[in-house]
C-alpha cells in the first residue's frame, strides 16, 4: 500500500463503454470465442483444484496436501512471470495458448500415474499452476488487439469468465461425484475438457493463420 501511495503514477481512466457497446463487444466472435476459451479452461483448472484433497487421498491415501499446493503455487508463480516475455518474443498469443492448453491436458492425464513416482509426484502440480496462470495473459493480449477501444471492459469480461468458471467447475465436480463417480476420475474429466478447448482454440488459430495468408496474397496481388 506504501509503495502505491509514493510511487504509482497518477493516470486518467478512460470513460467506461455504453451498454450497448457493451452487447456489441460480447456479440463479436472473436471476444466471445476468446472469453469462451477462458472459461472452459478455468472450468477445468480452478474446478479441479477445488477438489485437491479429495482427488489426492482417492488416489494414494494422502491426506497431507501441502506440498502438492506448494508445487502448484510455485509453477504458477514461474507461469505467470514469463508468459508475458513468451508473449513479445514470439508475438503469437493464440499459438501460446494452444501450447498451454496441450501441456494443461498432459499435466490432469499424468497425474494419477505420477503419484506412484517419486521423482515424478509433484510435476503434474507444478506444470497445472504454471499452465493455469499463464493462461489468462495471452487471452487478454489477444482481447485488447481486437478491441482497442473497450480494452478494459474486455479484459474485465475475461476475468469475469475465469471466476464463473471456477464456480461452475466446483459445481460439477460435485455433480459428477453424486452421480457416483470417485474423486480419482475427476482429473481425467477435467483433461476431456481441457481438449475441448484445445480443439477451439486451434481453430481460432487456424482461422488467423487463413486470414493472414489471405491478407498476404492480396497485398502481392
Amino acid at each position: 500500500m506504501i509503495g502505491i501511495i509514493i510511487w504509482f503514477p497518477n493516470f486518467k481512466a478512460s470513460a467506461p463503454p455504453s451498454l450497448s457497446q457493451r452487447f456489441r463487444m460480447i456479440t463479436n466472435k472473436q471476444v466471445s470465442a476468446t472469453v469462451g476459451i477462458t472459461f472452459l479452461t478455468s472450468v477445468a483448472s480452478l474446478g479441479l483444484y477445488t477438489y485437491t484433497s479429495s482427488v489426492l487421498h482417492d488416489l494414494a491415501k494422502i491426506n497431507n496436501i501441502t506440498p502438492y499446493l506448494w508445487a502448484w503455487g510455485i509453477g504458477g508463480v514461474i507461469g505467470s512471470f514469463f508468459i508475458g516475455t513468451l508473449i513479445d518474443r514470439t508475438g503469437r498469443p493464440s499459438l501460446l495458448m494452444a501450447g498451454i492448453l496441450t501441456i494443461l491436458a498432459v499435466s490432469f492425464f499424468i497425474l494419477p500415474a505420477s503419484l506412484n513416482i517419486p521423482i515424478l509426484t509433484f510435476l503434474p502440480f507444478f506444470l497445472w499452476g504454471a499452465t493455469g496462470w499463464a493462461s489468462q495473459a495471452p487471452q487478454q493480449h489477444v482481447l485488447l488487439q481486437s478491441q482497442p477501444n473497450n480494452g478494459s471492459a474486455a479484459v474485465a469480461l475475461n476475468s469475469s469468465a475465469n471466476y464463473l468458471g471456477s464456480s461452475v467447475g466446483s459445481a460439477l465436480g460435485g455433480g459428477i461425484i453424486l452421480m457416483g463417480l470417485t474423486p480419482s476420475q475427476l482429473p481425467f474429466a477435467a483433461g476431456v475438457l481441457v481438449l475441448v478447448a484445445l480443439i477451439g482454440q486451434l481453430t481460432i488459430v487456424l482461422k488467423k493463420n487463413r486470414t493472414r495468408s489471405s491478407n498476404i496474397n492480396k497485398k502481392v496481388c
